[in-house]
């Protein structure tokens, strides 16, 4: 196949391997070893969890660029454009870059099959090689031990709060989900856990690994103030930490645990304090808790689609709704049981849309209707993003908030619309 248009490439990705998901390292390593990307030359850090694993890496990408540093980030999925998922010093990679990755892959690849994400990260890995960007940042897609991220050996594994999601792959407890989660962890290399509450696994898993770990609440600590924050380790302590505005005081930790992967967890990334505290200031994170004001009233968008994520929502929901009338354009993808999340927002939300994805893997809108319905909510219509954003902004007032939330593709079509994104790169998936 030779170069051409980045849409084909993402087209002709989808059908070269016989199924989306296939976790495992065998296929990929074989190929990153054959083009010789495992031989990175640079500190990397993988991030694993359920949630908080893109706004930690959003702080440590964002704190290594006020540093002066060259770090490459690697997340997914994407929300308008492939290119999201492969940042070089905080920008979305070149198509023609891109290309040139996805060409030297598919020719060391010769006859083994490889999965759409399998080709993401070869091709991130690639691109980091090419730019020789400093550090890397690692996203893990799902779970940990066999993801395509796990490829690469962490110099330091950050572990983010462990919720129950993917349960058909990952195991249906938070400890078996923990061991996954903690397969990107190395022997002898530092681990951070930001998870409150962290499952047994974490500890247990680092004590086998003689892995030195840095436990949020015990370690290290992050204490939400008015307008800042504060961050303490036995070494060290600042005051006055900027607060990246998308981030609730529950989700804190994810920064939290940033800052400490910089500033003594692991030699390698060890960043000035000016860095960390410019770097937070200037972190950013679409699509998550992400306010957006329009001529005609404010909106959130919000990608979070399991228990923990929706929970974070409803709290700030419930802040808001004190003083405005709080409207939610919603949908879910069927792997997600409906009833529970519900559960969580109906107390928050006065008003419902529901909205009608382009995708057989959404719960049918009538099926989100009647479930809204039995619990005596009040729902506006169903129909798509066009429809919703009409119908909402027509009954806000200035102070109202209109939301969209439930899944990457509720934000993403919400965004295609006008709302803090633009249009949507054609050919392309979550």
């Amino acid at each position: 196949m030779t170069a051409g248009a980045l849409n084909d490439w993402l087209q002709w990705l989808e059908g070269v391997h016989p199924r989306e998901i296939d976790l495992g390292l065998e296929r990929i390593s074989v190929v990153a070893d054959r083009m010789g990307l495992r031989e990175v030359g640079a500190p990397i850090v993988t991030v694993a969890g359920t949630n908080g694993k893109g706004s930690t890496v959003a702080c440590l990408e964002s704190m290594a660029l006020a540093a002066g540093k060259t770090p490459g980030a690697y997340t997914s999925p994407h929300l308008l454009h492939y290119n999201e998922r492969i940042r070089i010093a905080g920008e979305p990679a070149s198509d023609a870059l891109i290309l040139q990755a996805f060409e030297a892959i598919n020719t060391a690849r010769a006859e083994i099959t490889l999965t759409y994400f399998e080709f993401a990260t070869l091709a991130a890995a690639w691109c980091f090689r090419h730019c020789e960007v400093s550090p890397w940042i690692l996203e893990v897609g799902l779970g940990g031990r066999l993801d395509a991220t796990n490829c690469f050996d962490a110099d330091l594994a950050i572990v983010t709060r462990i919720d129950l999601d993917h349960m058909e792959w990952l195991g249906d407890n938070r400890e078996a989900i923990a061991g996954e989660k903690m397969g990107i962890a190395r022997p002898g290399r530092p681990i951070v856990c930001a998870d409150p509450e962290p499952p047994a696994r974490i500890a247990q898993r680092a004590q086998a690994l003689e892995a030195p770990l840095w436990q949020l609440g015990v370690d290290y600590h992050g204490e939400p103030g008015q307008a800042t924050w504060r961050w303490h380790a036995a070494e060290r302590a600042y005051a006055d930490l900027p607060r990246p505005a998308w981030l609730p005081d529950n989700a804190l930790a994810n920064a939290a645990g940033a800052v400490m992967a910089v500033s003594g967890a692991c030699p390698a990334l060890m960043l000035p304090e000016a860095a960390v505290r410019e770097g937070l200031a200037r972190a950013s994170l679409a699509g998550r808790q992400q306010l957006v004001a329009t001529d005609a009233t404010r909106w959130l968008l919000d990608v979070g689609h399991n228990p923990s994520a929706i929970a974070l929502l409803a709290e700030r929901l419930a802040t808001e709704r004190e003083r405005a009338t709080v409207r939610m354009a919603f949908a879910l993808m069927k792997r997600k049981p409906l009833e529970p999340l519900l559960a969580e927002l109906l107390p928050v939300v006065d008003e419902w849309f529901v909205l009608a994805l382009d995708d057989p893997q959404a719960h049918a809108p009538d099926a989100v209707a009647a479930a809204l319905k039995a619990h005596g909510a009040v729902c506006l219509g169903e129909g798509d993003a066009a429809l919703a954003k009409t119908r909402l902004e027509a009954l806000s007032r200035p102070e109202d908030l209109n939301v969209a939330a439930g899944s990457f593709r509720v934000v993403e079509a919400f965004m295609q619309q006008g709302i803090g994104g633009c249009n949507k790169q054609a050919g392309s998936r979550n």
